[in-house]
């Protein structure tokens, strides 16, 4: 008996006795319940979604592919971040269909979490490497942020307004991210052919829906016959276009494509190029016509005179097309104001302006009257309006009326920066400096007569075009964001008394 008892206390101490330890394995008895909590709350959860997509789906069917989609954007996220940014590149513009139809009213759908998972990309990557951005390119979008969100603070409607500033940071995301996926020349020119492949898909969906006939339904006669693509409006088809050109003629002819590409690539890419102008004329975009006009013109004045004969025979051909001749031709009508008249787009726009600027108080210009003031009181002052609300039509105004001269001059700047980066880096690439500037200053241009912010597609490619082309000159030339030291020199005094050595 004792031998037993002799032999078992051994066994139980060096733990070989299951029966021994077992009150030793057992998990504290608030653990065990709070396991069972979350097991239970996630059963209730899915099952609480998939009543809801279930009712969804039945109104809906797109919304059948939102969890699915969800589910791998949450894997790619955790398993590879630039997996996914370069997948949500290559695959948002053609997706947008998709996304405008699983769009709910209250947090925008798919689209709001892609919106999330760029912001939240931006913000791993920037963990990782803080110092991966220089102080000049923060500087870039520091400005205009925080005064949107100063703006949002007394927005007269908060909740619309905050899922725009979510929008508007997620666009600062992209232009964050570049800087991150960007090392060298390599990677810059892998970056813009990511970005000109994923517009492959748009064309083929535009040409498509030419030749099938879908055009853009408008209240506006001379606005019908427009193409929009896979995009809400022809306008984002318009700018994403002219952005498309002009990576696309970069591309074409740096030095570096034209040392290691072949004569068959080069010709592709000038097909390309002219499908790309052909479907911006089936947009009929008057103010993207004339940005890429201003561009191509830039181009053939600093490098190829030939580009300057090319300018003058596009317009004359395209004049020829009677749809492109009446979007012309209509600049000249409806530019009275009277009663019962028919005002052409402009006027109306000019109309809509002079009533906004003319109502806003005086002590409002400093600041204004908060993000989605201009929204939000367009059937007050507007006289045009008939009780309905429409936004801007130009981002100047509409900084203007939302956050005043202070937010207006934010605006601004995040494009002086912008280019004062670029022209910095003209002796070491000319044609680099020469286009994104070109890019930058069209877009300025036509956000004078737009809704610019609104277009988050276009915004998106925009700013990480944008955003690649800063990480590429802060890459090559450290000292961007440093002033040059002042060299002091000292002037001999003759009439200084000096000692005897």
């Amino acid at each position: 008996m004792s031998a037993a008892t002799n032999t078992a206390s051994p066994a139980r101490g060096r733990g070989l006795n299951p029966y021994g330890n077992e009150r030793r394995r057992r998990l504290p008895e608030w653990r065990t319940l709070l396991w069972a909590l979350v097991i239970a709350g996630g059963c209730m959860f899915l099952g609480l979604v998939c009543v809801v997509m279930g009712d969804m789906v039945a109104q809906k069917p797109v919304f059948f592919v939102v969890l699915p989609v969800a589910l791998v954007v949450v894997f790619m996220f955790l398993a590879n971040p630039k997996s996914l940014l370069f997948t949500i590149i290559l695959l948002r513009a053609i997706g947008n269909p998709v996304l405008e139809e699983a769009r709910f009213a209250s947090f925008g759908g798919l689209g709001g979490l892609m919106n999330l998972a760029v912001i939240l990309l931006a913000v791993v990557f920037w963990m990782r490497e803080p110092r991966r951005i220089p102080r000049v390119a923060w500087m870039v979008w520091v400005p205009f942020i925080a005064m949107q969100a100063v703006g949002l603070l007394y927005s007269p409607d908060r909740l619309p307004e905050l899922r725009t500033f979510l929008g508007t940071l997620s666009t600062m995301a992209m232009f964050v991210v570049a800087f991150y996926v960007v090392d060298d020349w390599t990677s810059f020119d892998r970056i813009l052919k990511l970005v000109i492949w994923s517009s492959v898909p748009v064309a083929i969906y535009t040409l498509i829906a030419i030749a099938r006939g879908d055009v853009h339904i408008s209240n506006d006669p001379a606005a019908m016959g427009r193409y929009k693509g896979p995009f809400s409006h022809p306008n984002i088809l318009a700018f994403y276009l002219v952005l498309m050109q002009g990576v696309l003629l970069y591309l074409w002819k740096n030095a570096r494509t034209l040392a290691n590409s072949t004569t068959a690539q080069r010709l592709a890419m000038a097909f390309y190029l002219l499908i790309l102008l052909a479907l911006l004329g089936a947009t009929k975009t008057r103010s993207a016509w004339m940005a890429a006009g201003a561009m191509f013109f830039l181009y053939g004045l600093l490098f190829e005179r030939r580009f300057l004969l090319y300018l003058l025979l596009v317009p004359l051909l395209a004049l020829l097309v009677p749809d492109i001749r009446d979007r012309v031709l209509d600049i000249g009508q409806g530019n009275v104001v009277v009663q019962y008249a028919k005002l052409n787009s402009f006027t109306w726009r000019r109309v809509l302006w002079e009533d906004a600027i003319a109502w806003m108080a005086p002590m409002r210009y400093a600041f204004g009257y908060g993000s989605g003031g201009f929204f939000f009181n367009s059937p007050t002052f507007f006289s045009l309006s008939g009780g309905m609300t429409t936004g801007a039509h130009s981002v100047a105004v509409q900084m203007l009326f939302d956050v005043g001269v202070v937010g207006l001059a934010a605006y601004y700047w995040k494009y002086w920066r912008a280019g004062q980066i670029f022209w910095r880096f003209r002796r070491e690439d000319a044609l680099l400096s020469a286009m994104f500037i070109a890019l930058l200053i069209g877009y300025v241009v036509v956000s004078l007569s737009d809704n610019m912010l609104s277009y988050l597609v276009f915004n998106w490619f925009f700013w990480f075009v944008m955003g690649a082309g800063c990480a590429i000159v802060c890459h090559e030339k450290a000292d961007i964001g440093r002033r040059p030291r002042r060299v002091v020199r000292r002037v001999a005094r003759p009439w200084a008394v000096t000692e005897p050595a």
